[in-house]
């Protein structure tokens, strides 16, 4: 069993996001390179934040395509925090009512949550707050202010994630990103946030922190951020690994057809090199996703 939680498919993909790219992938694009790779569920993640360049989805998409494929994918909804008030509803209220008819329209998480706002932005916190009480784990995606990516907006060493974790401890977050995963590495300097560093990974990274302090921190290990957190430096990563099998999942963000995401391939070969164990393996591929998401799927079935 093999889970990518985090990919973006559309059931007819129109629009070019940038001028040099492709379209996003359409659901036969995606079950393609899922077959090839040997992915057996994908978690479909909406892009509706007004920063996104990408088509926005509405929930009748994503559900058409998991009804459609109820073995292959995975449900997830997304609300912009800009979210109008609504007549006669709280603050608490206008979030909680959206995000509960998701939920039980089979909707497993939230994300990915890209809007260009703080962490400490109340709105950002409401919408938080509406996740943790209805119980959906989201994934976002985090920048700093001076960057021209999409993304909550974070300082150096995530001042702006810590405080959130601790102020919503039930709340499942699921980290993404080249500003997040950059702070693999202590010593880090503002300039080099939002790379992707070839240099050894440096003791003092404030990730293993959040990740040793907050139960619920994950690492979504998707797209080129993820797989140079661990590929840069082999020896910190077996370490690395080893302390956080329990909290890293597998993830993709592949967006076009030239999208060739190695991460399975590096995984499978730590495995026959026995860097990493069957049981890591199996955690990282699929049961920490399978626990994270509440997604009750048997083992061996």
């Amino acid at each position: 069993m093999i889970i990518d939680c985090h990919a973006h498919v559309y059931a007819w993909p129109k629009i070019k996001p940038y001028p040099q790219s492709t379209t996003l992938l359409s659901v036969n694009e995606q079950l393609q390179l899922m077959d090839r790779k040997g992915i057996d569920r994908a978690v479909i993640l909406p892009l509706n934040n007004a920063e996104s360049p990408m088509e926005f989805q509405s929930i009748g998409e994503i559900l058409c395509i998991c009804n459609q494929y109820p073995d292959r994918f995975i449900p997830f909804c997304n609300v912009d925090p800009r979210l109008a008030e609504v007549e006669n509803a709280t603050a608490n209220q206008k979030f909680d009512f959206i995000l509960e008819q998701y939920k039980d329209l089979g909707c497993k998480g939230f994300g990915e949550l890209i809007a260009k706002l703080r962490w400490d932005d109340s709105r950002v916190e409401e919408l938080l707050g509406a996740c943790e009480r209805v119980g959906l784990p989201v994934t976002f995606h985090t920048t700093t202010a001076d960057s021209k990516n999409y993304g909550i907006i974070d300082d150096l060493g995530l001042p702006g994630l810590e405080a959130v974790l601790s102020k919503f401890p039930n709340l499942k977050f699921l980290g993404h990103s080249t500003a997040f995963w950059s702070e693999i590495s202590g010593s880090l300097s503002r300039e080099d946030k939002n790379t992707y560093s070839c240099n050894q990974v440096r003791k003092g990274g404030i990730i293993k922190h959040l990740l040793r302090t907050y139960p619920n921190l994950y690492g979504d290990l998707s797209a080129n951020s993820g797989l140079n957190a661990l590929t840069r430096d082999p020896i910190h990563a077996w370490q690395f690994i080893d302390e956080f099998q329990d909290k890293l999942l597998l993830g993709l963000d592949c967006c076009s057809t030239h999208c060739d995401m190695q991460h399975i391939k590096w995984l499978k070969g730590a495995l026959k090199e026995n860097k990493i164990s069957e049981d890591v393996f199996q955690k990282i591929v699929w049961k920490n996703a399978n626990k994270v998401l509440e997604l009750n799927i048997i083992e061996n079935l």
